[in-house]
């Protein structure tokens, strides 16, 4: 498979100048045989650091997505770069394919760089999924999409690979201080997981920042199949997929037979032991979340409401009332399910990173002795009924009350199973 990289230093507010220049480079890159061209982060705009500019730009995007969706059929080539898109009122730092079947799939930046003001200007991604690329006489050909400031996160990369990349697409604007750390991240990326990984990198200054070049392709051993340097121009390459099941076949780093990982059962923990891990945490810099409840049938509405307390977070704490705390709240015949089975069933989830059990009818202890950085609880809880929310407070945290998005209790599905309505 041939595939050509295009660093260039995008013109400021003149996106359709820039489009020309990617649509010259499509051209050429059709002329030398390639099947896809891998453009920088935010190609058509350069960087994005004022909220007014990134509505510009998205206002242009608008109307140069069909013009770039027709340079790729008209050239059979797949084009992949960053730009600045608007949906439903949000700005995106997106990476958009653009597919000569017409078919374009763009993927949303999850992490933003806060150096470059990106948090303030554009909505997080939610996630990530590899990209079909098209080509049904080769094996492997799913391609996972990443921006810039993404390749810091291996946990990203990991995602797309096990859901079936053999090639990593990369759109940068790196700057050229710290290009080393680039090329570093990106063969560590490749080498980790084994799979090509493909980046391009702008060029150019911007407001006396200069960007570093240096696009590249590293192969599933980490080496280099192509550096660019620092200069502006396209450049081409040729990789083998069969290379990825090659060298897994030596030795396999790219998916562990036993991810030790999901040995769910130990995040339920001791106080004292909890207490241990968020003293590390927070010597690291993290900041804890904590919530409490019941949690007896673990419904759609709790997920909902464990994951969106977990992203108030860097770890999610639950505290989980045992079974005498439930019955002195709810009654003898509760719980249903017996605290082992419940603090192992939230324990299973990706979202909580630690169960803890509590004998009162109220956290206040726990809380107390855990001193929370953000306090969750259901937006049906008023603020000044909150256990331990001034507490929190006065120690210099905060308080979140989340709406639950499903209507539905662990009371009414046992009326229901019952028969009681």
């Amino acid at each position: 498979m041939k595939i050509s990289l295009f660093q260039f230093s995008p013109y400021r507010k003149n996106v359709w100048k820039n489009f020309e220049l990617v649509k010259q480079a499509v051209e050429e890159s059709a002329l030398q045989g390639s099947s896809i061209i891998v453009l920088p982060e935010l190609w058509a705009s350069g960087p994005l650091m004022e909220p007014a500019q990134a509505e510009r730009a998205a206002a242009e995007t608008a109307e140069l997505l069909p013009e770039l969706q027709q340079i790729s059929q008209g050239n059979n080539l797949i084009v992949v770069g960053g730009l600045c898109v608007k949906e439903q009122g949000m700005l995106y730092n997106s990476q958009v394919f653009s597919m000569p079947d017409g078919y374009q799939y763009e993927y949303r930046k999850i992490h933003l760089f806060p150096l470059f003001r990106e948090p303030e200007i554009f909505t997080p991604g939610k996630g990530a999924a590899p990209v079909s690329l098209g080509f049904h006489d080769q094996e492997n050909c799913l391609a996972g999409p990443m921006i810039c400031y993404d390749i810091r996160f291996p946990e990203l990369a990991r995602h797309l690979v096990r859901h079936g990349a053999s090639v990593l697409i990369v759109s940068a604007l790196w700057p050229m201080s710290r290009i080393d750390n680039f090329e570093l991240l990106c063969r560590a990326r490749a080498m980790e997981s084994q799979v090509f990984l493909v980046a391009a990198n702008g060029t150019g200054r911007t407001g006396g920042l200069e960007f570093g070049g240096n696009s590249l392709c590293c192969g599933p051993d980490g080496g280099f199949i192509c550096r660019t340097g620092k200069g502006d121009g396209l450049h081409t390459f040729e990789i083998s997929l069969p290379a990825v099941k090659q060298r897994r076949a030596l030795f396999s780093s790219a998916l562990s037979p036993k991810p030790w990982e999901l040995n769910s059962a130990s995040k339920i923990v001791s106080l004292a032991h909890l207490k241990e891990m968020v003293n590390a945490r927070r010597a690291a810099g993290q900041k804890m979340a904590f919530t409490n409840g019941c949690f007896d049938i673990l419904h759609a509405g709790h997920v909902s409401y464990l994951e969106k307390a977990r992203s108030q977070g860097d770890f999610l704490v639950v505290g989980l009332n045992s079974d005498r705390s439930v019955q002195r709240i709810k009654g003898p015949e509760r719980p249903v399910n017996p605290e082992e089975q419940r603090a192992r069933v939230l324990a299973a989830l990706g979202c909580v990173d630690y169960v803890i059990l509590f004998q009162e009818e109220t956290p206040k202890i726990l809380i107390e002795a855990l001193v929370p950085d953000i306090l969750v609880k259901g937006a049906d809880w008023p603020e000044d009924q909150i256990v331990g929310a001034d507490f929190v407070k006065r120690h210099g945290g905060r308080v979140e009350r989340i709406e639950f998005e499903v209507d539905i209790s662990t009371t009414a599905i046992i009326e229901r199973v019952s028969g009681r309505n």
